[in-house]
């Protein structure tokens, strides 16, 4: 049976006494409730049988400049948050933005964080970048389009 004034789930176990919960950090716990208040719910099914679904899942943006700018969360430590609350099952990449590109990575709630710790848990990863974007050594010319100054030293 549920305990009254917790979050607690259909099967009764406990977001807050889960395995994966408590491998968080106070920022990815900070930046979870944050995902959460982003949700939008509505009722599916025939009458008598409705079922409340999250009706963005799979479209909620959160950029880094907002974490900076409206809840002081840096980018390194919003990037982090990021990664272990994927990691440990409480969110899914969708689609994968680019700042530079003006496209918006989009996320999913995930309930993958209920077998966390199981023998049959999905763990789950951001993909590094591979498109080549920014400054490196080998394209900073042709990025900026002068040419270095190379050292006499």
């Amino acid at each position: 049976m549920p305990v009254k004034g917790r979050i607690c789930f259909d099967d009764g176990k406990s977001l807050f006494s889960s395995p994966a919960f408590r491998e968080l950090s106070a920022t990815a716990i900070r930046v979870l409730l944050l995902f959460y208040c982003r949700r939008q719910f509505v009722k599916m099914g025939a009458k008598g049988k409705e079922r409340t679904v999250i009706s963005n899942n799979g479209k909620i943006q959160f950029p880094y400049a907002e974490a900076q700018k409206q809840f002081k969360i840096g980018g390194k430590s919003f990037s982090k948050a990021l990664d272990k609350l994927i990691e440990v099952g409480f969110l899914d990449i969708k689609h994968a933005g680019g700042g530079m590109l003006g496209s918006s990575t989009l996320y999913a709630i995930s309930e993958r964080w209920r077998k966390f710790g199981a023998i049959n848990f999905e763990r789950a990863k951001r993909d590094k970048d591979t498109r080549g974007f920014g400054f490196t050594l080998d394209n900073w010319e042709e990025m900026t389009g002068r040419a270095r100054k190379h050292s006499s030293i």
